[in-house]
């Protein structure tokens, strides 16, 4: 059973590769972040909010400047760029 703390809070342990606690950590160095935990609450707001736009028809695009390179952007999970979802 999860203990929880605060309001609406629940606390789990999450097992990650030493390489990618090394890199997580450099991003919260980066972006002045005081743990870990914040940088990957972080990380699945911004993933939450990316699949709530594409669920709502938002198609995402990149654009590089000095490759003149654009083009659409994949959120996983989830069809390619130009394929629909079969319902």
């Amino acid at each position: 059973m999860p203990r929880h703390s605060g309001a609406k809070k629940t606390k789990f342990t999450l097992w990650l590769p030493d390489e990618l606690i090394a890199e997580l950590t450099k991003l919260q160095r980066y972006m002045g972040k005081e743990s870990l935990a914040e940088v990957i609450r972080d990380a699945t707001v911004v993933y939450r909010d990316l699949l709530k736009a594409r669920e709502e028809g938002v198609e995402l695009y990149f654009e590089d400047a000095a490759k003149r390179r654009k083009g659409p952007i994949w959120i996983l999970p989830g069809p390619p760029p130009g394929q629909r979802r079969r319902k």
